[in-house]
């Protein structure tokens, strides 16, 4: 059955939603089948990585060629949540228009059908009936109006028909002022949350293209880091004769969403021997995991399978009898962004130091080859200690706590000594950067950020060519925006 297309009834200049489900849950199915091939690659790399038979045959360019492609197997696990993450938005947004479609749809046509009874029972035109059906603020100046251009005549028209319109006019009116204000609003629900979903899905893909940055900063393509690893050109042809890299682009990432909606199921798939090696191999992946906020936003401690580890966790916490004193869920994190913001000490106490000793004793358990952290013990780790540290960050607003630590010189060279030890370890090098990437110079033991340079319109992906099996990157659907 056709769609109505007189869109103007319902005071709408076009289709509210002229996408096709139909075609909405194809790019659903694309997307999944893109993510099932990245996670195929994903396997096949992990493969390679691990046969004896390449990398001792090949010598010091086996081992090029181990290095080279370390990143490689975490990011493209990471695609794969990402694209599934899109595939079920838009199979979700592919619901509510199924769904939505035929609201509207309705409306419109009973819009359409009062304004075929008004031309009927009034003996107007389509014009006249346009105006009255359309000016209800106006109605009764309009009925006077339009009465002599009746071909019931003006008395019979204004004895007989004026009622009955203005029955149809103010139907209409509530139908645009009721009904379709609710419609509007859910399909801005709708579109906001597979907006969002979009969003999630490529907020992070500069730090999986950082992963790959290898030697030099532009080294991210597989064939430059593989000579800059040392390895031999022909070497690498007998590996790999056909594509010799793996093409990875913007939107490669795990959902940020908080609980275990949010976990990468690819982490937590892996067994404790894969997981050992990419930690030990590829510390980046510290900051990765620790864009998920996996449990970290509940009022109490998650809990964790490691005793030292669970003992850490419960200081990220405040006391109970701390929590009321401010708003939010009563974590350290929270009462510290608290002081930053308004410069008063939660309880009486300032929390800087506090809040940096626990993010030392978090990159500790993460690094602690002893401390035998289970998947998910990971992910609420590199959690917590990534929210401490975006909260050690935040502005100062009062400049409150900065004078508080220049006025404890000790405390602010403590604050610093926890900060810079947390640095020198594989996984706070990940979540928190370099010591040399700060400015300590302010002697109050915070570091303070450099100026961000201005994003490259150019060099935003990943080159190296092409990854199969799959063929190219299906291209986004537009979502326009409801007029």
């Amino acid at each position: 059955m056709a769609r109505p297309t007189d869109w103007w009834l319902l005071d709408l200049d076009k289709d509210p939603l002229p996408q096709d489900p139909g075609n909405l849950y194809l790019w659903s199915t694309l997307y999944h089948d893109f993510a099932d091939q990245i996670d195929l690659v994903r396997g096949g790399t992990v493969g390679l990585m691990g046969d004896p038979a390449i990398t001792g045959w090949l010598g010091q360019s086996g081992q090029a060629f181990f290095d080279a492609l370390t990143p490689y197997p975490s990011m493209l696990g990471t695609a794969t949540a990402a694209y599934r993450e899109l595939g079920d938005a838009w199979e979700a947004f592919s619901v509510r228009v199924r769904n939505l479609q035929p609201q509207f749809d309705s409306l419109c046509i009973q819009c359409l059908d009062m304004l075929r009874a008004i031309m009927a029972d009034g003996g107007l035109s389509e014009a006249d009936a346009k105006q009255l059906i359309m000016n209800p603020e106006q109605l009764t100046g309009t009925l006077m109006a339009v009465a002599g251009q009746s071909a019931l005549g003006s008395a019979q028209f204004l004895n007989t028909a004026a009622d009955k319109i203005r029955n149809h006019v103010i139907d209409a009116a509530n139908l645009r002022g009721g009904q379709l204000q609710t419609l509007i609003s859910q399909t801005t629900t709708a579109r906001k949350a597979c907006s969002d979903a979009i969003h999630d899905a490529t907020a992070l893909a500069s730090r999986i293209i950082k992963q790959a940055g290898g030697k030099g900063i532009n080294a991210a393509d597989f064939n430059t880091r593989y000579a800059a690893f040392g390895g031999a050109a022909a070497d690498l042809a007998l590996v790999l004769p056909g594509s010799a890299g793996t093409d990875l682009e913007d939107g490669m990432v795990p959902s940020s969403a908080p609980g275990p909606e949010g976990v990468p199921d690819w982490w937590t798939s892996l067994t404790d021997e894969e997981r050992r090696h990419y930690w030990q191999s590829n510390p980046g992946i510290a900051a990765l995991l620790g864009s998920v906020r996996f449990y970290t936003d509940g009022q109490s401690p998650p809990t964790v399978s490691n005793p030292d580890l669970q003992a850490v966790l419960n200081n990220a916490y405040l006391r109970p009898g701390e929590v009321s004193q401010i708003p939010g869920d009563g974590q350290l994190s929270t009462a510290l962004d608290y002081e930053l913001e308004t410069g008063t000490p939660v309880g009486g106490k300032w929390h800087i130091n506090k809040a940096a000793d626990t993010l030392s004793g978090l990159i500790n358990a993460l690094d602690d080859p002893q401390s035998s952290l289970t998947p998910q013990d990971q992910i609420v780790t590199a959690s917590m200690a990534s929210r401490l540290w975006q909260s050690i960050l935040g502005h100062d607003k009062a400049g409150d706590v900065t004078q508080m630590l220049k006025d404890n010189p000790g405390r602010a060279s403590s604050l610093q000594s926890a900060l810079k030890a947390a640095m020198r370890s594989p996984s706070g090098r990940a979540i928190m950067g370099d010591p040399n990437e700060y400015d300590w110079s302010s002697a109050d033991g915070l570091p303070r950020l450099p100026p961000t340079p201005p994003p490259d319109p150019v060099n935003d992906g990943v080159d190296g060519g092409d990854i199969n099996p799959g063929g190219e990157l299906p291209e986004l659907p537009e979502i326009d925006p409801l007029v």
